[in-house]
């Protein structure tokens, strides 16, 4: 991939951690115009103007999951969307738990390198990273108040989908990540701080984080017990042929025993 001369690795910050792999397809500064590679066609694309790929994303998705890009649209964007936000959210969370540091992600300031419709790299501006707080309001805010809250509308701008199924995505991914990050100091207060019931950044919206995953006592054997359920479904099951659970699906609670013993993901 061509970078121009200002963009940067995000990874640079935390050199010679395990934290590197997590952000390292996040640049600081703006990418070279996107060109064909012998994998596909890059598109450069200002993060505001992702609405505009609808057609190159649900093209891409239908490829690897099959199904119908208009019928089936809103299965095809959640699944998207996970691919998403595991370019963008663990850049954010390595920079304010593991830096301690604010990250600018506010869309209008961000380019998203597109392969094929896929993301391929996010581009943040050269001034992203903040100074230094011990207040996670202030390292989170442009997280959730600005990149997440904006994406999330545009996705859910492309097709009928509830913007709480993109939230549990989002919250199953950074129950996910704290859970790997739990011996960075901090981690466990700034889990409960975004998890916690409560409105995160004013309004009068209650947190659409709160409470992601949650232990829960199933009425199968089968299942683990307590089983650890994310509260929405990532509705991934809509798509045809998908009729494999993940294994923190809610939907799991609901199943016979003769229809838990066909989902290979609790075995």
């Amino acid at each position: 991939m061509t970078m121009s001369s200002d963009a940067k690795p995000f990874a640079t910050f935390v050199a010679d951690t395990p934290y590197a792999a997590y952000v390292e397809r996040v640049w600081l500064g703006m990418p070279a115009e996107a060109r064909r590679t012998g994998e596909g066609m890059q598109v450069r694309v200002p993060l505001t103007g992702l609405a505009t790929q609808r057609e190159a994303i649900l093209g891409a998705m239908t490829l690897r999951y099959g199904g119908d890009a208009d019928r089936h649209a809103r299965a095809l964007l959640s699944q998207w969307s996970k691919y998403y936000f595991g370019l963008a959210v663990p850049a954010a969370l390595v920079s304010a738990l593991v830096l301690r540091r604010p990250l600018d992600m506010a869309p209008e300031r961000c380019v998203l390198l597109l392969n094929e419709g896929m993301p391929e790299a996010l581009y943040l501006p050269h001034d992203a990273p903040g100074e230094p707080t011990d207040d996670p309001a202030r390292r989170y805010a442009s997280l959730v108040g600005e990149q997440l809250r904006g994406v999330i509308d545009m996705i859910a701008s492309m097709t009928k989908i509830a913007p709480r199924v993109l939230w549990s995505n989002v919250g199953n991914l950074l129950d996910s990540l704290f859970e790997r990050c739990a011996a960075v100091p901090g981690a466990e207060r700034d889990a409960a701080w975004l998890f916690e019931s409560r409105v995160l950044f004013g309004g009068d919206e209650p947190n659409p984080l709160r409470t992601p995953v949650r232990d829960v006592m199933p009425r199968s054997t089968l299942l683990p017990a307590p089983f650890r359920a994310r509260r929405v479904c990532c509705v991934r099951y809509e798509i045809p042929g998908e009729d494999q659970l993940c294994a923190s699906c809610p939907l799991l609670l609901t199943m016979s025993d003769e229809e838990l013993a066909l989902q290979e993901g609790i075995r």
